[in-house]
């Protein structure tokens, strides 16, 4: 089955499951981003709109509406807001402290410590920042990017998944630089949500109807953001290139497979995860200490 329609509420739903049933259609009305959705048999897609389309001409809506293939409706979403204050205070907690740089020699990700085990320093690592420019760029990508995959996702999934990619950029790429690499910053973690952000576009673009072209040009635009925002003379390159690719195949899983299978508790259980990583992570590198 594949998604045709959304952003239904309950009547247009049971309006167009019957219009399509009425035409011989198999179709499945699936909740899905605080609506409805109806899914329908692949081979079926161009005969099912067709068949909407009629219904549509012969009883218009009285608002105009797009219900084909734009995916749930975006809402807003402020957790990107609370990790940027979350960056902030940690900043600022570091940086009034008697010895700012052995927060950096103990939690950041150098690769020869990463190399020899310490696998924390790839969680830890992501909530340092050389200074304050540095961490506002990141406070301001978080925000946006950030908040922008969880208002898709939700919170709890959203960050879990931007986390992941974080981690799994900073191990990957401790694992090819020199053992004297050290890296820091939130933005591996961030160009882990542009990824995530370009496949969820990418996947829709192919499911609903919309042809690679445009999937193509979603992968693309990422791609020119991370030559753009993470190639500068200062920044990791490596590890932001690894963010951003751990992140494609996140996004595809989330909108294939996750998007519709968690719940509010799923969402505050993925949450929870998230804070308990972070907060494991910190304390192992406090005993390793």
């Amino acid at each position: 089955m594949t998604p045709l329609f959304h952003n239904l509420d309950r009547e247009e739903a049971h309006i167009y499951s019957l219009v399509l049933k009425s035409a011989d259609i198999g179709n499945r009305v699936v909740a899905a981003g605080g609506g409805y959705r109806i899914d329908v048999p692949e081979p079926f897609l161009d005969a099912a709109r067709d068949a909407v389309e009629r219904y549509r001409e012969e009883n218009p809506p009285s608002e105009e509406q797009d219900i084909f293939a734009r995916g749930p409706v975006i809402r807003k979403n402020l957790s990107g807001v609370f990790v940027a204050v979350l960056l902030l205070s940690i900043h600022l907690a570091v940086m009034s402290s008697s010895a700012p740089e052995d927060y950096v020699d103990v939690f950041g990700a150098q690769a020869r410590r990463i190399q020899s085990g310490e696998i924390y320093r790839c969680v830890t690592a992501l909530l340092l920042h050389a200074d304050d420019a540095h961490l506002a760029g990141n406070m301001v990508a978080a925000a946006l990017f950030g908040g922008a995959v969880c208002a898709v996702t939700g919170s709890g999934v959203g960050w879990l998944m931007i986390l992941f990619c974080g981690v799994a950029g900073n191990f990957i790429n401790a694992m090819i630089v020199p053992p004297g690499h050290l890296s820091i910053g939130a933005s591996t973690a961030v160009f882990g949500a542009v990824g995530i952000l370009c496949t969820l576009q990418a996947v829709r673009s192919v499911l609903f109807g919309r042809g690679w072209k445009k999937a193509v040009a979603a992968i693309g635009a990422g791609m020119a953001l991370l030559a753009f925002l993470g190639s500068s003379a200062r920044s990791d390159l490596g590890a932001h290139l690894f963010g951003f690719v751990c992140g494609l195949p996140m996004g595809g899983l989330c909108q294939l497979w996750i998007e519709d299978r968690v719940g509010k508790k799923g969402q505050i259980l993925c949450g929870v995860l998230a804070a308990t990583i972070l907060i494991v992570a910190w304390l192992k590198g406090v005993w390793s200490s």
